[in-house]
């Protein structure tokens, strides 16, 4: 069954040209440029380091791998098939700590730090929880004004830290990449020139409504929400997330996290720069399938490894959200729609194609990393949730052998 959950409405957010032309600042994005620049952010913009830990934790390939299929518009289709219609530049499938499939193309490799996109914002979610466990955030029913005093006179002057985390902070920010004069166009014209001040952007943003009240898919609330875990904590978002998850969690390579301004002070781009390896990608997603402990240690909190991944509001269940979509969302996760074998399921997601897929009752997690033409692709993200399909299927069928 194919899940109709109609991405464009719910995120309102080809080969390179060659393996190294990662282009410029203006041109990044371009279908000409994109797969190749999401392989190389390193060359197109600063980035302070995330740390790994002196042990990675051990991911050994399976003795059996699997070949998933699915069908999709009418037809049967395979891997390979997949991974060229979909513009798929990484694919790991992992079962436990077992690789069942890893796939790399478009001039990838293991070693190459693929760009988050909003697939971050799950991991700014993440600090949040730690913050909060930390004593650094009191509660998430603070007003975002408490640890961000300058937000007054926007449209986070009255929101709560959970309405920001809910993406409902009633800023009238329009995550509508089409457009050219919407906020999410204009968030990318200011990262784009790399001087700074997207966070004094985000900010700024005026309200369109009282805060908790409709859900907005908003980047400029992760922004918001980054530069508050940074004050609070006292330290950059990737010194804590090396310290906290990224050390203790057992990532086998240091990852980065791109600024928004060249030098030392330069806050990170809370929204989605993250760049890391597919492995380590997944690695994140088995700490969240296994509830925030990953090789008898405890990394995050257990009870926010539950409360992220549920909706809070009844606005914010599967099917709830408005549009087409059948999303639900908790805490800067997705939330897919409970189907017979199928509950319980929740994603990291991003931009031109960029999924973790997480699967906590079989332990199974999905990294796809691509380079869509196009932000937001309905059909490709219908073909991609086709396939996640095809590969549940394929672990169910090794599983009753």
């Amino acid at each position: 069954m194919r899940w109709i959950l109609g991405l464009a409405s719910a995120l309102a957010m080809a080969a390179p040209a060659g393996a190294a032309d990662v282009g410029s600042r203006a041109t990044w994005l371009s279908p000409e440029h994109n797969a190749a620049a999401f392989q190389g952010m390193e060359e197109l913009f600063p980035s302070r380091r995330v740390q790994a830990g002196p042990q990675a934790l051990p991911l050994s390939v399976a003795p059996r791998s699997i070949a998933p299929t699915y069908r999709f518009e009418g037809r049967a289709l395979g891997l390979d098939d997949f991974i060229a219609r979909n513009h798929v530049s990484g694919l790991l499938v992992l079962k436990g700590q077992d690789i069942l499939l890893e796939r790399y193309a478009l001039g990838a490799d293991p070693d190459t730090r693929f760009v988050s996109f909003s697939m971050g914002k799950s991991v700014v979610s993440t600090l949040v929880g730690l913050a909060l466990a930390d004593g650094k955030i009191a509660s998430l029913k603070d007003p975002v004004a408490k640890y961000l005093p300058e937000v007054k006179g926007g449209a986070y002057e009255t929101a709560s830290i959970e309405d920001v985390l809910n993406m409902s902070s009633g800023t009238s920010f329009q995550e509508a990449y089409a457009e050219a004069g919407s906020g999410i166009a204009r968030f990318i014209g200011v990262f784009s020139t790399n001087q700074g001040g997207l966070y004094d952007f985000a900010r700024q943003i005026p309200s369109a409504r009282p805060p908790g009240q409709i859900f907005n898919y908003a980047s400029a609330d992760t922004e918001v929400l980054g530069m508050l875990v940074r004050r609070a904590v006292g330290e950059p978002l990737a010194d804590y997330l090396s310290r906290k998850v990224w050390a203790p969690m057992g990532a086998e390579a240091d990852a980065r996290w791109m600024l928004d301004a060249p030098g030392a002070a330069g806050p990170e781009v809370a929204a989605g720069g993250v760049l890391a390896r597919l492995r380590d990608y997944g690695r994140f997603g088995l700490l969240f399938a296994r509830g925030g402990e990953l090789d008898g240690r405890r990394i995050v909190p257990a009870d926010w490894s539950v409360e992220a991944v549920r909706p809070h509001r009844p606005n914010l269940a599967p099917g709830k959200l408005g549009g087409r979509s059948q999303l639900g969302y908790g805490y800067k996760w997705w939330l897919a729609p409970d189907r017979p074998g199928r509950e319980g399921l929740f994603m990291a997601i991003g931009i031109h194609g960029q999924y973790i897929l997480v699967d906590r009752k079989r332990d199974l997690v999905i990294v796809k990393t691509a380079a869509w033409p196009t932000a937001s692709a309905p059909a490709l993200a219908e073909e991609t949730f086709a396939f996640f399909d095809g590969v549940i299927d394929a672990v169910d069928r090794e599983a009753a052998r």
